[in-house]
């Protein structure tokens, strides 16, 4: 009995415990997944199209490296032919000294063997121009697939703040609902209590400022709904996945900037564009120095052979004429190769040193433009900067002109008009300020991104000048 009793007691223990484990593995349990920039960010550099296009825009040029560089090596070529020839047997000379052929109206087979196994040895700058050429090609993809990281961080950042400050304009607007939800009680029971300052025309004013409110809180919704689906697609994420987002990580500091010449200095130095067009114009130059060299013969030595062979023809065995049926020899020559045609390597010439001249005015026009877009982003953060802190404390202010135009009321030494004129500059105020905080934080990532930099901390010294 006292058995039994247990088994029982540890079967109910055991049951318990599989609820509890059931409820706690269960999907409604599950903390939600909350991602931060820096997960979105490398998650879109994972799954980026475009990043893997540059990838293999990499591979390609590595690819045209080693075929330039192979051209240094040794290179075999081999030739094998077979066909019929007429049986014959070894000539004679005649009396009168001419030679006799005795070849037979039968005809048989025979087959030849050639090979010639080249190696370069000075070829005047034809390889090794061609081979530094395809090296900076290699680099400048490089710089290429880097300055496409760069684009997709700053995508994925405009697209992050932009759904952080909508949600925050969700909210916002549902703040501002309550305060007229608020205001409307209070007129009503003003009214019903025949109080001087409540009239029932302010319920009607009451109404088009709720109007308003609904109105600003569905563009809110629609530019959050957009913005999570864009950064969902840049992330990788499914449609139907559920994306959520840490509004206590959108930063409501500022930081203190740098000069102007220090981010000029910066573009000039690490722009992955200008690093691309300056190993461009290096390449270019190579390039037409390679097409220059063409001018020029190149020497070679070579190991050469050749083996041939017709069962039905007799070997004639005589140095001064060659049996190409039946032979064998091979042998180690060095020599020289000189192409010349009429203005075709001219042509090409003129043509590379061309396009070396356009990237370099390429270059050029880089250099002039690169430092006016940092000014330009560098001005934006500022004006935003100012602006932000600017409507920040004025988001304070309106709110506790709410609070003040609330109790004046209540009190009966305001009106409802004071309510309502505090809360349309709060609800001004608060949109303004939602806009400059988005505007400074991506004034803030254009910037890294017109100094050359991707996700990394924020070119600035990172001084706190403003709390929320």
């Amino acid at each position: 009995m006292v058995m039994t009793l247990r088994f029982r007691d540890y079967l109910l223990m055991f049951t318990i415990l599989s609820v509890f484990l059931g409820l706690a593995c269960s999907p409604a349990a599950a903390e939600r997944k909350v991602y931060t920039l820096e997960q979105l960010i490398q998650m879109a550099l994972e799954t980026s199209p475009e990043l893997k296009m540059a990838e293999q825009d990499v591979i390609s040029a590595k690819s045209d490296y080693n075929q330039a560089k192979a051209g240094q090596l040794p290179q075999l070529e081999i030739t094998a032919i077979a066909g019929p020839v007429n049986d014959a047997r070894v000539p004679t000379v005649n009396t009168n000294g001419h030679l006799v052929s005795h070849d037979d109206s039968e005809v048989g087979l025979f087959g030849r063997f050639d090979f010639a196994f080249v190696q370069p040895l000075y070829t005047f700058g034809k390889i090794a121009n061609r081979k530094d050429a395809a090296a900076l090609g290699v680099e400048a993809q490089r710089a290429g697939k880097e300055q496409k990281r760069n684009e997709i961080v700053l995508t994925v950042k405009e697209l992050y703040f932009g759904y952080l400050v909508a949600a925050q304009g969700k909210s916002a607007a549902r703040e501002a609902d309550d305060f007229i939800s608020d205001a409307g009680k209070r007129i009503k029971r003003l009214i019903e209590l025949k109080a001087q300052n409540a009239d029932p025309s302010d319920l009607y004013r009451l109404d088009a400022f709720s109007a308003e409110v609904k109105s600003f809180a569905a563009k809110a919704d629609s530019g959050a709904r957009l913005a999570s689906a864009a950064l969902k697609k840049a992330a990788g994420l499914p449609e139907n996945a559920e994306l959520n987002l840490d509004a206590r990580e959108l930063p409501k500091t500022t930081v203190e900037l740098a000069s102007e010449a220090e981010y000029v200095q910066l573009a000039l130095a690490q722009r992955p564009e200008l690093t691309q067009v300056k190993k461009g114009v290096a390449a270019k130059k190579k390039l037409a120095d390679a097409a220059k060299s063409d001018f020029y013969p190149s020497l070679f030595a070579a190991a050469i052979g050749s083996v041939a062979g017709a069962p039905d023809r007799e070997s004639f065995d005589n140095s001064y004429f060659t049996d190409d049926f039946n032979h064998s020899y091979a042998g180690i020559v060095a020599g020289a190769q000189w192409h010349f045609d009429f203005g075709i390597t001219k042509g090409k010439l003129d043509k590379a040193r061309a396009e070396h001249k356009k990237m370099q005015h390429t270059q050029e026009y880089a250099e002039k433009n690169i430092p006016l877009e940092v000014l330009k982003y560098y001005q934006e953060a500022v004006e935003a900067r100012q602006t932000y802190t600017a409507y920040q404390q004025a988001v304070t202010g309106s709110r506790r002109w709410v609070v003040s135009a609330f109790s004046n009321f209540d009190i009966g030494v305001g009106t409802a008009r004071d309510i309502f004129d505090a809360i349309d500059r709060y609800g001004k105020n608060q949109g303004e300020y939602l806009r400059s905080l988005y505007s400074y934080h991506v004034a803030l990532a254009r910037l890294n991104y017109a100094v050359g930099k991707g996700h990394e901390a924020q070119l600035a010294a990172a001084v706190e000048t403003a709390g929320e």
